[in-house]
């Protein structure tokens, strides 16, 4: 049974043209109730908690809760109300910043990203689009080898982390799960064979196909196809063959990928 999804926006900025925002960092307890305590304090000053994220520090007995706030509806100062969330007795440090233009917050308080502990960046499916055409637009159809095995040293690397702590196919699934959870798309083992090492997997919304969803002749993946080629290599031993056989960019439902041991090493 598939799970009802939400969309995961990223803690990044926020805009209200009429309203005060304001951002905060504060460092909690991590301890039952330390968030309702700030949250309820809120509450009673009238204002209203935008959007915000939740972590446990490198100490665990130390928490982070971020999050944009907007004051329009209180009559405080924003120093003031430092003063009080200073005394909650879950509190342990309070930050806070302004907006850079009126109407408009951006994170300024929180530096670098990380996930899954490893520091991150974050790029529009748009800019990776622009991205990719220009490197179509200056190298030809070398580009596709560029992104390939620019996809395949990722690969590489993430099953060789995985397969050291798990199982071929828990490591395949811990892998293609994060996927979905760092925004690449929503991937399915259809088909995995250790013996024949041989694989199928279907991926929703590939972020590598959107740009071109249903305009397209031919397939377009590349860099993924090279992250399988990457992850299935290292699992086999051998080298493999990806082949996307269906592909969004050309009106299909999913994006379809049939992973084979290369021809060559099974003569």
């Amino acid at each position: 049974m598939p799970y009802k999804r939400y969309q995961k926006d990223l803690f990044c900025s926020a805009y209200s043209k009429d309203g005060y925002l304001f951002q905060f960092a504060v460092k909690l307890k991590n301890a039952p109730g330390a968030i309702a305590e700030v949250a309820k304090f809120f509450s009673s000053k009238h204002i209203n908690i935008l959007q915000g994220f939740h972590m446990v520090c490198s100490n665990p007995e130390e928490a982070v809760w971020g999050f944009f706030a907007d004051l329009k509806g209180s009559n405080e100062r924003v120093e003031d109300l430092i003063k009080e969330i200073k005394k909650l007795s879950s509190v342990l440090e309070v930050e806070f910043s302004g907006p850079i233009i009126d109407g408009l917050i951006v994170d300024e308080l929180h530096f670098p990203i990380t996930v899954l502990n490893e520091r991150s960046i974050v790029m529009k499916i748009k800019t990776f689009a622009g991205c990719f055409k220009r490197l179509y637009e200056k190298f030809g159809s070398g580009a596709a080898f560029i992104l390939y095995e620019m996809g395949k040293a990722a690969g590489e690397e993430k099953a060789q982390s995985e397969r050291e702590k798990l199982d071929k196919l828990t490591a395949l699934k811990v892998i293609l799960a994060e996927r979905a959870a760092k925004g690449w798309g929503m991937a399915k083992i259809e088909k995995f064979d250790e013996e024949k090492a041989e694989a199928i997997i279907t991926v929703q919304e590939l972020f590598e196909c959107i740009p071109f969803q249903g305009r397209s002749k031919e397939t377009k993946s590349q860099f993924f196809r090279g992250y399988l080629a990457g992850v299935f290599s290292q699992f086999f031993g051998k080298s493999v063959l990806v082949t996307e056989s269906e592909c969004i960019a050309k009106g299909d439902k999913n994006c379809k990928f049939i992973i084979q041991v290369h021809s060559e090493e099974t003569n």
